[in-house]
């Protein structure tokens, strides 16, 4: 049943994203507060994901608190009117502090480490303890991973870490090597855990995300509060609207610890194969030449489909960049 009824929703996410939206409309976020173009009301604009679809659905939702509830489904160009109205600051940040038990997802990037910061220090303002997330995919950097730990001890921030019960490469093995249109690492690897933890926890939780809308037109087209699908609960995006410079003045204005990722020339996120070019894959085997070794090994067992890097219509296989840098 579509939300434009106005009717209960009955199952499901659908029930979630429903309840989620009551919820949102009543804390009155003034970083989401739009004239409607449907109804011509004021409401909350919020987003819905619907899978397959990379731009997300948005809806002008209203409620008056006592059962009543409507949302407005906006056409492209509506959207496009309605996301370039809204935003995020502080206060809205303080009010989901207030509203459950607040994680931080924490990848050991330089946009998390803003992220983490940040949201600790709103909190510790309102005598609210955080709790870092991060999710080790087994396929990271063992340096990052000493990082993540170093920092959360640094701040003072209790840091749970969650695992995937299988092994990034006996998976790839299995599964075939993770491509930009068969991105199941992202699920299996990070996802996955994240929510089976959360699914232990009794009580509202929020989750804070390291999300900009910089980083991509993709993620430009997203909401800075929404509910996430996964998770089951509100996500928060505080530094959605930074800018790439207001994440590097940050960290050096907060002489914050740099991550290692950069000096590894890759990102913190981990070594699944999916985005990574032959830089990356060359400065992996100068760096780390046991995880590149196992890299091949996951090649390998594909007997020749697939490889890591496709370049101009032809599979290069790693182990040819091994025998290049042999006969340099």
């Amino acid at each position: 049943m579509k939300p434009t009824t106005g009717k209960v929703l009955r199952r499901g996410y659908d029930v979630g994203w429903e309840s989620a939206a009551k919820i949102m409309v009543k804390k009155n976020f003034r970083g989401l507060q739009i004239r409607c173009p449907k109804c011509n009301k004021t409401g909350t604009l919020i987003s819905k994901w619907i899978k397959g679809s990379p731009i997300k659905p948005l809806y002008v939702c209203h409620s008056n608190g006592n059962g009543y509830f409507k949302a407005c489904h906006l056409e492209a160009k509506q959207a496009i009117y309605a996301r370039s109205n809204i935003g995020i600051g502080r206060d809205d940040i303080l009010k989901t502090l207030r509203m459950g038990k607040p994680f931080v997802l924490f990848s050991g990037g330089k946009d998390s480490l803003c992220l983490l910061y940040y949201v600790s220090r709103l909190a510790k303002a309102i005598g609210k303890e955080i709790t870092a997330i991060h999710a080790d995919t087994t396929a990271s950097f063992p340096e990052v991973e000493k990082y993540v730990q170093n920092v959360c001890s640094q701040l003072s921030v209790p840091l749970v870490t969650v695992r995937p019960p299988y092994d990034y490469f006996d998976l790839a093995k299995r599964w075939g090597i993770p491509g930009v249109k068969s991105r199941w690492c992202c699920e299996t690897l990070k996802i996955a855990p994240i929510r089976r933890f959360f699914s232990n926890l009794e009580g509202q939780k929020i989750v804070f995300d390291g999300i900009r809308s910089a980083e991509s037109n993709i993620r430009a087209t997203y909401n800075p509060i929404w509910y996430h699908p996964s998770f089951r609960c509100i996500s928060v995006s505080p530094i959605f609207n930074w800018s790439d410079e207001k994440v590097k003045k940050y960290i050096e204005l907060n002489n914050l610890p740099k991550s290692p990722a950069a000096d590894l020339n890759s990102s913190a996120e981990c070594w699944c194969g999916a985005y990574k070019c032959r830089n990356d894959f060359e400065a992996l085997l100068g760096i780390h030449p046991e995880i590149f070794d196992k890299l091949v090994e996951v090649e390998k067992a594909q007997r020749g489909k697939y490889t890591f890097l496709f370049e101009k219509g032809v599979r290069v296989p790693l182990d040819s960049l091994k025998k290049e840098k042999v006969k340099k």
